[in-house]
């Protein structure tokens, strides 16, 4: 099953929300905002769009994938799937608490690189 009206509106107006957001960034950038400020706006921009991939993600498995596995045809819908998550491993990634922080992490707080 595609995409229907009513989940099409839903998703236009996450993703016309992550446009606006990201044109703002844009803004940003071009009038020359700290670093860290611009950088945590780019963060929640990917963070509106990884939300829309969930919502489109969640919309396939239980539609799209649950009429494929009745129809016999499991081995197609799991292999888009697989191809999905190669292609984007953010989409069923958890992020690790326990991480060491990165060089940029760990030195943002002595000021900003310009």
């Amino acid at each position: 099953m595609p995409i229907t009206d009513e989940s099409k509106e839903k998703l236009k107006a996450r993703l016309a929300k992550a446009i606006g957001h990201l044109n703002a960034v844009h803004r940003m950038v071009d009038e020359k905002k700290y670093c860290i400020d611009v950088l945590n706006q780019i963060k929640a921009v990917q963070a509106a769009l990884d939300k829309t991939s969930e919502v489109m993600l969640r919309q396939h498995l239980e539609t799209c994938v649950v009429e494929g596995v009745k129809n016999g045809d499991s081995a197609r819908v799991i292999e888009e799937l697989i191809q999905v998550f190669r292609q984007a491993p953010v989409l069923y990634e958890q992020s690790d608490p326990t991480a060491t922080p990165t060089h940029n992490e760990t030195n943002s707080k002595f000021g900003c690189c310009h």
